[in-house]
């Protein structure tokens, strides 16, 4: 712990030394965030809204300021919204209500992409993203301190201010601004995201962090290439010792709540995909999960619903367990490949399918396209695209100029 601790402070002073240029105003930022984090982490208050009322606020400004072409699929997620939310079957008078409006956001959001997926921003992108490689491994230190004051245990599972799987995603895409966009290959930007990520202890986070590091492993030369291959084995060692051997078993679904989860959704279908293909739509946005399954995932019903009796399918906890009782496999299916489409025809196939992997990596886990800090993040990435685009355009016609 002592050696992850130093590696991070001296990493992120030469980072901040090297990339910030604003000093005073940065660290400013810092212990305002340090300063929100202890808060949340003492009080325990709500901020899950956070995401989804800055996404909205920003999609407000892009709508007033609508300056792109808008591709037609946008009517497909619509009608898509339209009818999980007009004609989902109703629940029984007798069972509680769902919380339908999480399964609704991958239609908002895809309705919010079409529409500001080329929006320019003034804001300095690159230089948030710096920030917050940098400061946000020192927030999870600091997190773990604070625990330690009060229990004398050092936190495993330790985060900013909402769950590590949230915030991993938005991690990764600001280091895919970073690394891919601007194209900054310092290998000490991609240690810092590693101490993170192991710092969190997240299996979804680091099946994220794998994804992306598969692209960023061959845009290197060969001796940073075995480097960072180093640095993915050590974070495997590490997170392997903090949770376990049978954390990673997948041959024992007791260890994987997920894929115990998936495993009980597919007993609808009595374990056959033909089954499952035979319901289009799903069962909508209102129905519950089956009592059977419910009782077999009581302690997950009253962790997320707080009560053992609600079988709102959030309990499922992964967008894909969820997406595969309420939408149906083939809406599902169409909600990845609609943001996927609409990534490549803005950034290209190699970019769209890299922006994709952070947000599709986390949709296993937990909410990923229905999480507003993970679409954010993905938000983020395109912003940074067209602002990289235009700023390099705008060079070359200076450069032009001068010639």
């Amino acid at each position: 712990m002592l050696l992850v601790i130093s590696a991070t402070l001296v990493i992120s002073a030469q980072l901040f030394n090297k990339y910030i240029s604003q000093k005073k105003i940065a660290v400013f930022y810092f212990f305002v965030l340090l300063g929100l984090s202890t808060l949340v982490f003492k009080t325990g208050w709500p901020v899950f809204f956070g995401p989804d009322l800055l996404i909205l606020l920003f999609f407000v400004w892009a709508f007033i300021n609508l300056r792109q072409e808008i591709s037609w699929q946008i009517w497909l997620s619509i009608c898509l919204l339209l009818y999980f939310f007009c004609f989902s079957p109703p629940r029984m008078d007798i069972e509680f209500d769902n919380r339908y409006l999480v399964p609704m956001k991958p239609f908002i959001y895809l309705i919010i992409l079409y529409l500001c997926s080329a929006t320019r921003v003034k804001f300095d992108i690159k230089t948030f993203c710096f920030g917050w490689i940098i400061f946000y491994p020192l927030l999870l230190l600091w997190n773990i301190f604070i625990s330690w004051l009060g229990t004398g245990y050092f936190l495993t599972r330790p985060s900013f201010i909402f769950e590590n799987n949230f915030e991993i995603p938005f991690l990764l895409f600001c280091f895919i601004i970073v690394a891919f966009i601007y194209n900054n290959k310092d290998i000490r930007i991609y240690l810092l995201v590693a101490i993170a990520v192991l710092l969190t202890g997240s299996r979804s986070g680091l099946g994220g962090f794998l994804a992306v590091s598969v692209f960023y492993v061959f845009s290197l030369d060969r001796k940073r290439m075995l480097l960072v291959l180093a640095l993915v084995v050590s974070i495997l060692l590490y997170i392997l010792a903090i949770r376990g051997l049978s954390a990673f078993n997948a041959a024992n679904l007791n260890s994987i709540d997920r894929l115990q989860n998936l495993h009980r959704i597919f007993a609808i279908y009595d374990y056959s995909l033909t089954e499952a293909l035979k319901y289009p739509l799903g069962f909508g946005i209102y129905q519950k999960v089956p009592p059977g399954i419910c009782e077999q995932s009581k302690e997950y019903a009253e962790w997320v619903t707080g009560n053992i009796y609600n079988c709102d399918p959030i309990m499922l906890q992964s967008f894909v367990a969820r997406g595969i009782f309420q939408y149906g496999v083939y809406v599902m299916i169409f909600i990845v490949a609609a943001f996927f489409w609409e990534l490549r025809k803005r950034m290209g196939l190699y970019l769209g399918l890299l922006v994709l992997m952070p947000i599709l990596s986390a949709s296993f886990s937990v909410g990923g396209f229905s999480n507003g800090l993970a679409f954010g993040g993905l938000l983020l990435c395109l912003l940074a695209y067209q602002q990289n685009q235009q700023n390099s355009l705008e060079d070359f016609t200076r450069s032009q100029a001068k010639c």
